[in-house]
C-alpha cells in the first residue's frame, strides 16, 4: 500500500477527533479495556497545540486521513526526558484499516533517525497484554511501570540503530 506520512494541519482536527472517536467506540463494542476516557483526558485544544508544535503526524491513503501518531520531545510519565528521545504517542488508526501498525513504528523510526535520536520511548496501559505483547515484539524494551492519577501504563524503549 503507499501511504503518505505528513505533519497535521489545523484544518485536519475534525477528521483526526472523528477517528479517535470512533476507535474508541470500537474498543467499547469489542469489549477493549483501552481508550474509555480518551478524548476527555486529552481534549481537542491537546490536539490543537501538538499539531501548532509541528508534532502531530497523519497517515493518508488518497486523501483519506487513515491513522495518526504524535512524536514530540516529551512525555510527562517520564522523569527523564532528553534531547536524545522521541516519545510517541496518541497512536490511533482508522476503524476497518488493520496492518497500520508496523508502517508507524517503521515511519516513526525512521523519523528518530534521521533527526539523530537515539531512542523511541512510549507508555502503554499496563494491562493491556497484547499490546505490551506488540511492542516487545517490534523491539521495544520493557524499562518499568509506572502510574498516575488517570492510569497504570507500562514505560518501553527502543534503542534506534538495532
Amino acid at each position: 500500500m503507499n501511504y503518505i506520512v505528513e505533519l497535521a494541519e489545523i484544518n485536519d482536527i475534525d477528521t483526526i477527533l472523528k477517528i479517535y472517536s470512533d476507535r474508541m467506540k470500537w474498543f467499547k463494542e469489542n469489549e477493549i479495556k483501552q481508550w474509555s476516557r480518551y478524548l476527555e483526558n486529552h481534549p481537542k485544544q491537546e490536539f490543537i497545540e501538538s499539531i501548532k508544535n509541528n508534532n502531530f503526524y497523519i497517515i493518508k491513503q488518497n486523501d483519506d486521513i487513515i491513522g495518526c501518531f504524535e512524536l514530540s520531545h516529551f512525555n510527562s510519565n517520564w522523569n527523564n526526558n532528553n534531547m536524545y528521545a522521541y516519545y510517541l504517542n496518541k497512536i490511533v488508526t482508522k476503524v476497518g484499516y488493520r496492518n497500520l501498525g508496523k508502517t508507524i513504528l517503521d515511519t516513526v523510526k525512521r523519523i528518530a533517525k534521521n533527526d539523530g535520536k537515539k531512542y523511541l520511548r512510549l507508555d502503554c496501559l499496563k494491562s493491556n497484554n497484547r499490546l505490551n505483547e506488540i511492542y516487545e515484539k517490534y523491539g521495544f524494551k520493557f524499562v518499568r511501570y509506572g502510574k498516575n492519577e488517570k492510569y497504570s501504563y507500562a514505560l518501553r524503549e527502543l534503542k534506534i540503530g538495532e
